[in-house]
């Protein structure tokens, strides 16, 4: 979901980005890393993926994943990671370094799946209301 920037403080980036760095900018629950193309495996084992550097096009080619577009990307069943950072208790107001993860982008939408269903459901505003009892 997109980040609705009127919750966060105005020093989100800096926030964001220590606590990126304290994970090693890896995913804190996958281990995947920052700004590679990886390929997810169908197994549980962890770590659940592999890095690709090149893909072998059907011309015979080698082609380097990183200057890839993500459309490409996606075609081969790739994914680039990038390291987002997720409030464990869903509250953009607490930034206390305990309620921060580093997360990639399956994790964090994995960890907020149920809340960004009610999202589209109900709609933004239905969380928003004041609670009357």
């Amino acid at each position: 979901m997109p980040i609705r920037k009127h919750l966060y403080p105005p020093n989100w980036d800096e926030i964001s980005d220590q606590v990126r760095s304290r994970a090693g900018w890896a995913c804190e629950w996958c281990q995947a890393p920052h700004l590679k193309v990886i390929q997810r495996k169908k197994t549980r084992t962890m770590p659940d993926w592999v890095e690709v550097i090149f893909v072998k096009e059907t011309t015979g080619a080698y082609e380097d994943t990183v200057k890839m577009i993500a459309k490409r990307l996606k075609y081969h069943g790739l994914t680039k990671i990038v390291i987002t950072t997720a409030h464990l208790d869903r509250d953009p107001g607490n930034n206390e370094m305990d309620n921060l993860a580093a997360l990639c982008q399956r994790c964090h939408l994995r960890y907020d799946l149920y809340q960004n269903i009610r999202a589209r459901r109900f709609g933004r505003a239905h969380d928003e209301q004041p609670k009357l009892f």
